[in-house]
């Protein structure tokens, strides 16, 4: 199945759908790379509010991302 394909399909879900989606596909990403999920504890650890993104900054960061795709 192609890509785009799915990703219509996955706009068409409920809000709670998609959640549960989003759940599975971390969960499959964690279990690919173990790293991502060590890397990610540690951020959700993290109590500096020095080490924290803006709304702002995420989307920027999001922003560069899309564009190297």
């Amino acid at each position: 199945m192609d890509l785009a394909v799915i990703q219509k399909e996955v706009e068409t879900l409920a809000p709670e759908e998609q959640d549960r989606l989003a759940a599975y596909l971390t969960v499959l990403r964690m279990r690919r790379m173990p790293e991502h999920a060590e890397e990610l504890s540690r951020r959700l650890d993290d109590r500096n509010p020095d080490h924290w993104l803006t709304l702002d900054e995420l989307k920027e960061k999001l922003s560069k991302e899309d564009d190297r795709s």
